[in-house]
């Protein structure tokens, strides 16, 4: 998706945004952080009125002035130089599967936040697993290092096409809940359809955007019927307010709770 698309038709990622601002999660005051960023996320923050945006991206080919008022930052998702919840939310938009440790990324992004991370993906689905089959998406993504000169756009922002990792919404709740078990998360999910128009007109067989063309009615009626079906996805974790009645403040930082021990186990602390 470019820039221009912001323009047009709400993305998943407007409507998500939105959804949570209309739900009093996100506010256009809080500070935001977004990784493997370029012009959509500029255009999408502006549109919505956000004030405090940091875009950041391994890519240095864009001068840092073409996103102000916003600031610019080269920065690798999966080392950020931030400090522990400097930012209020991390966002990141089809930017996971660019990277050769998605989960590190996106863990990243959770340190970093205060309030919680925004992150937009393609679905692991049986109806994806079966395109990817028979042709009509790839498994790595060649036409990104294709538009970008051969020189960039794949795996780390290198020549190398990357892999498409793609994310269930279980996949997503055990990764944040393995890296902080110290209380209960809030995990939002929102589904949309986005089938690549923009990829297959790239290719010199005809077919391969004509098929997309002729599937797109049956595809769309069944993932409205099949939500969990459509290929792209919202995937919002909102932090813990609290820590589990297990868990208290020690010395050594936080801890399993003797009271708690002495309570509910035949062990005396």
């Amino acid at each position: 998706m470019t820039a221009k698309d912001v323009a047009k038709a709400p993305s998943i990622a407007e409507n998500c945004l939105r959804k949570l601002m209309a739900e009093g999660h996100l506010s256009v005051n809080d500070t935001v952080l977004t990784v493997c960023a370029a012009g959509f996320e500029y255009q999408l923050f502006q549109k919505l009125g956000f004030k405090n945006v940091v875009i950041t991206n391994l890519d240095v080919r864009t001068p840092p002035e073409a996103y102000a008022p916003y600031r610019w930052e080269k920065q690798d998702a999966m080392q950020l130089s931030a400090a522990n919840e400097s930012f209020d939310w991390c966002f990141v938009h089809a930017g996971l599967h660019h990277c050769d440790s998605p989960h590190r990324a996106l863990l990243e992004l959770y340190r970093v936040a205060r309030k919680g991370v925004i992150a937009m993906e393609a679905r692991d689905s049986l109806a994806m697993r079966t395109a990817v089959k028979l042709g009509l998406t790839g498994e790595y993504e060649l036409e990104a290092v294709v538009r970008n000169d051969m020189k960039h756009g794949g795996l780390n922002n290198t020549a190398v096409p990357n892999y498409v990792y793609r994310w269930t919404e279980r996949e997503f709740i055990k990764a944040i809940n393995s890296y902080n078990p110290t209380g209960k998360h809030t995990f939002r999910f929102y589904h949309g359809l986005r089938l690549p128009f923009l990829f297959a007109g790239m290719y010199k067989n005809p077919l391969k955007k004509w098929a997309l063309y002729a599937i797109k009615p049956f595809f769309t009626a069944g993932a409205l019927v099949f939500k969990k079906q459509m290929n792209h996805f919202a995937m919002v974790v909102i932090k813990p307010r609290q820590t589990w009645p297990w868990i208290r403040q020690r010395e050594d930082g936080l801890g399993l709770s003797p009271e708690y021990v002495e309570r509910v186990f035949n062990k005396k602390a």
